[in-house]
């Protein structure tokens, strides 16, 4: 992993960007797993008050704590799958612990993140952590990429980078360093500066004003030896005889005092009679300071802090921005480490997060909307939806026909709950109450979205994951038919699963083909890197995967609400029948001109 890397971009500034290390990302993960177990905490104590208050004002005591359970299980699954996704998306690729940390995700070229790459990266952070939770298969990617990516960054085009702003341009931007930079600007491109007789190297400048802001922290014998090293070239010239110096014991302190000397001279002020480029490189330390003041102010006030500015502003601004950024671009002829460059690169990125953070682009790409794209999405990649729907149906063939002939499999292959169940009528398992409804329907459409964005996720993996999630559902779905058949309970189990089985199976089918979709770029990428194939199908993989999760919606619905309900065995394949009518129409003719 590169510690730094160089990106141009989009409005053609070159920024250097410092890759976050795994530990600070590490630490960063922990802070906000922390917050997310304290937010659930809070919700449960939450919902416990409420249904105390609601007993309290004479609610129902059942109604209340329905309503409680239905509210605590969508909370906990949005905090589960939505925390780092909307605070991502909506902090400009912070979450709570990378703020506290100093890390931001932003996309490869700079830009801030938005809402897809959000959550693109953390709908594939499944295959980042595994084996949960000891996150190794995202760590050890972290550690090979040359950005530090992680299988979600390669997925959405992001990378995680460190925000150091705490070492601005301000106030501690040599004299020197900001005439030489005035100079460069007017086309003189002198190495070097003169000093009384001394001609002296820009880099050398650079190293002695290191030393000096460094030198406490040196061990005695090392700041001993740099001093002496560092001075040796200017001790004639500074009227010091380096023979007769050599033996004195005091040849460091008038060392420093020489290197100390010299930086005052290159940084003296004229106060009356200044030259041109003294005011030049005056300007220029003012102008810094005052943009990075200016910007540090707006990007304390949020988006309001641009939509507040007339536009007279905004457009100095933005002219101040590009001004910088010549700037930092003539300054890295000092050298690129040296403390100048990061502090004019420091500010430029943070001009960059706050222009392009809030004032970008509101024009829409003309297109389909989300509703037709759905079904398009699934078209263009139907050899995938086929691959999907044969790992999944061929195990529940085969497991429904083995356990059929040989019932003794079922007790290897079908769940507890069902060996010795008993259906509640004979056109259905399950008679949930009223009440308990509204749960049943939440849980379901939480657990199934879960196990989609599982699917979908572990795509990541070159799909074995995705065939493991396809094939385990797939075996217990086929066990538990071929047992129900075989004790007689058919009637009552596919009564219970035909109102919604139709959309739930399909939605299975289609989030696998997702998760597959994402696999076959890995797989075979064509001419292109596999992190540029990967993004090519992202977009639809996302689309995919949102429908999918729609079309869960409607099944937890029907689960909840009209499995459990007393319609008759032929209302239910009417069900049956008008859903998958209405989803193979819609994805198969929706968009099609």
């Amino acid at each position: 992993m590169e510690a730094h890397i160089s990106i141009v971009t989009p409005d053609h500034v070159e920024l250097d960007f410092e890759v976050a290390g795994i530990g600070s990302r590490l630490m960063a993960f922990i802070i906000d797993e922390v917050l997310l177990y304290l937010g659930i905490l809070g919700i449960v104590l939450l919902m416990l008050f409420a249904g105390v208050i609601g007993s309290a004002s004479g609610i129902s005591q059942q109604w209340s704590g329905t309503v409680a359970v239905t509210i605590l299980v969508f909370a906990i699954f949005f905090l589960n799958w939505g925390y780092f996704m909307l605070f991502e998306a909506l902090m400009q690729g912070q979450t709570p612990g990378k703020r506290w940390t100093g890390i931001r995700v932003v996309q490869d070229n700079g830009l801030p993140i938005g809402w897809r790459e959000a959550a693109l990266r953390n709908f594939a952070r499944i295959a980042d952590i595994m084996p949960p939770p000891a996150c190794f298969v995202g760590g050890l990617v972290i550690l090979l990429s040359k950005k530090g990516k992680r299988l979600g960054d390669f997925l959405a085009g992001t990378m995680v980078i460190r925000e150091d702003f705490g070492h601005t341009a301000r106030g501690d931007t040599a004299r020197w360093e900001a005439a030489w930079i005035a100079r460069a600007e007017k086309g003189q491109f002198s190495q070097s500066i003169v000093l009384a007789d001394m001609k002296i190297e820009a880099g050398q400048m650079q190293m002695i004003k290191r030393y000096m802001e460094r030198r406490d922290s040196l061990p005695l014998a090392q700041r001993h030896n740099l001093a002496w090293k560092i001075a040796a070239p200017f001790l004639k010239t500074m009227g010091e005889d380096p023979a007769n110096l050599e033996s004195r014991s005091d040849r460091y302190v008038v060392c420093e005092r020489v290197l100390s000397d010299i930086l005052n001279r290159a940084n003296a002020v004229k106060r009356q009679g200044a030259t041109v480029q003294d005011n030049a490189a005056d300007s220029k330390r003012e102008g810094w300071s005052a943009f990075d003041r200016e910007i540090a102010d707006i990007a304390k006030s949020g988006a309001r802090g641009l939509r507040l500015l007339r536009p007279n502003h905004l457009v100095r601004i933005i002219s101040s921005y590009r001004q910088l950024a010549g700037d930092v671009a003539r300054a890295r002829s000092l050298g690129r480490n040296s403390v100048l460059v990061r502090r004019l690169n420091n500010t430029a990125i943070r001009a960059h997060n706050v222009l392009y953070g809030h004032f970008r682009t509101r024009t829409r790409v003309g297109g389909p909307s989300w509703m037709v794209r759905f079904p398009i999405a699934v078209r263009a990649h139907i050899v995938a939806v086929l691959i999907s729907a044969l790992v999944f149906f061929a195990p529940s063939v085969v497991t429904f026909v083995a356990v059929q002939m040989h019932p003794n499999l079922g007790y290897d292959l079908v769940p507890d709950g069902f060996l010795d169940f008993e259906p509640a009528r004979d056109v259905s398992l399950h008679n949930i109450p009223g009440l308990a409804r509204p749960i049943a329907a939440s849980s379901i459409m939480t657990n199934n979205i879960q196990v989609t964005l599982l699917a979908f996720g572990m795509g990541m993996t070159a799909g074995l994951g995705t065939c493991l999630i396809l094939l385990f559902n797939g075996m217990q779905l086929g066990a538990v038919a071929g047992w129900m058949t075989s004790r007689g309970s058919s009637r009552a189990l596919w009564g219970w699963i035909m109102p919604h089985g139709g959309t739930e199976l399909l939605a299975i089918v289609l989030s696998g083909a997702a998760g597959f979709i994402l696999a076959g770029a890995l797989i075979s990428p064509g001419n292109v890197r596999r992190s540029v194939a990967l993004q090519r199908v992202a977009k639809d993989a996302l689309t995919i995967i949102l429908g999918v999760m729609g079309m869960l919606v409607v099944a937890g619905l029907i689960e909840g609400f009209v499995s459990p309900s007393s319609i008759g065995y032929s209302a239910r394949i009417a069900v049956l029948a008008i859903t998958l009518t209405g989803w193979f129409s819609y994805l198969g003719f929706a968009g099609r001109k």
